[in-house]
Formats: structure tokens, sequence, C-alpha cells
């Protein structure tokens, strides 16, 4: 890849180990029916080689001094402001397409097409693809994180335009926001009642100080699976999916 291009480094999961092979085997997405639907998370990181992890990642430690500083309060904006993009894939044949490869084929097309920081700044993303549901009817998600909230919403528009015109047989995607600290925010006291914001209460209150402390230590533990340097070959996203395929 050429210098200073963005990289996609992928994490994966054991249990998925059989899109894995297929991707490094063939340099093509293999036959869904073929594919196991495990549950798992695979790990996945977008950016330019010398990026580090503190450049990207939300700061947990400095969430966790704050909440102790205010006395176990946290200002709404702290938690409004880090939201993820969720993309949701279903299979949409019969008999049943694994989700991942649909999952996969989208974050392919990303790689193949804003792979260059100077023409895309705000493309840089991470995030994880997967999900630990047992019932096939919940499809499975991929998660994405972005370093700003105006470069999420690039992020979540140009995802918008690809799912419209350019289709993956066999899968069907539904494209949403959610908080990307989606189990802090229904700890906090209020945070989701119209009438406590109207109030304008500017701080919400954790209801659960125990259970906050090991959501936190569960983020630092999710943080240490992403990886910002390649210790095997990078992903071969361009000849699963040429970006002349897909519009700009």
């Amino acid at each position: 890849m050429e210098k200073g291009r963005r990289t996609l480094i992928l994490n994966w999961c054991a249990s998925h180990d059989d899109l894995k092979r297929s991707i490094e085997d063939c340099d093509q997405a293999t036959d869904g029916h073929e594919l196991r639907n495990d549950r798992g998370w695979t790990y996945l990181t977008f950016f330019p080689g010398g990026t580090r992890p503190g450049d990207v990642l939300f700061d947990i430690d400095e969430l966790r001094k704050l909440a102790r500083d205010n006395h176990y309060y946290l200002p709404r904006e702290v938690i409004a402001q880090h939201n993820k993009v969720v993309l949701t894939a279903y299979s949409d044949s019969d008999p049943s397409v694994s989700p991942l490869a649909g999952l996969f084929a989208r974050v392919a097309m990303f790689a193949a097409l804003f792979d260059d920081p100077d023409r895309y700044p705000a493309h840089g993303i991470y995030g994880k693809f997967g999900g630990i549901y047992e019932r096939p009817e919940k499809g499975r998600v991929l998660a994405i994180y972005s370093p700003s909230e105006d470069d999420l919403l690039v992020v979540y528009e140009s995802l918008e335009k690809l799912i419209a015109e350019v289709p993956v047989e066999g899968f069907r995607f539904v494209l949403g926001f959610s908080n990307g600290l989606s189990a802090v925010s229904r700890m906090l006291q209020g945070f989701d009642e119209p009438r406590y914001r109207h109030s304008g209460a500017e701080y919400c209150r954790i209801t659960d100080r125990g259970r906050f402390a090991v959501l936190l230590d569960q983020a630092v533990k999710d943080y240490a699976m992403y990886r910002f340097a390649a210790t095997v070959s990078p992903a071969r996203t361009k000849k699963l999916f040429p970006a002349a395929h897909c519009p700009r």
C-alpha cells in the first residue's frame, strides 16, 4: 500500500475463522452459505501508519476521573458527544447466508474507496463487527467509531450512499446512530428523560458506581483489542471490491 494511505487492520475473532480463511485463501468473499455465523467480535482499525491509539480512542481514564471529581455525576455532553454508527446486516436469501460476509463486504468497499486521507480526511474509523446473539433474526452488526462527531456524520453519509447505490446480493442492511457509551448512558439518571433535559440540568447522577466501574474496565479491555500496527498482511480489500465499482 502507498505510504501515508490508510490501512485496514483486522484483529480476527477465532469464531470468524471461516470468513478470515475465505478472504486470505481466495482473495474474494466466499459463498456466505458456507460460513458459520458464530458469536464474537472482530476488531478493525482504518488509519494511516503511525496513528497512535491515544490519537483516536476516547480516554476512558479521563472519564473515570471526571466522574470521581464530580462525586459521580457526569455532564450530559460528555456522553452525548461520543456516538457510533451501527450497521446491521440480515440474511435476505433462502437458505440463509451468514451476515458476517455482508458486513465484511461493506467494510471492504469502504476501505477500498477511502484509503487516501488527503482526499478523504474524515474517513478514519475504528470498530468491530459480529455480535453475541444466538438468534439469526437478530442479524450481525458493525459498530463504527470516529475521532470526532463531524467526521462520524461524514462516515454515516458515505455508508448511506454505499448502501443505496451498491447492493450486496443476499443481504439487507439497516444503518443508524447509537450512543458510543450506551451502557453508561443507561446508568445516568434522567439522561433519556425529556423533562429532565428541558429542566436545564447539565449533570446526571450515576445510579450504580460499582457497575459503572466494571463497564469502564470492560471498555479498557475492549480498547486493547484494536491494532494500530499490522502484525500480518493487511486485509486485501482492493482485489475484493475494486473502488471503480463504487460511488465516489
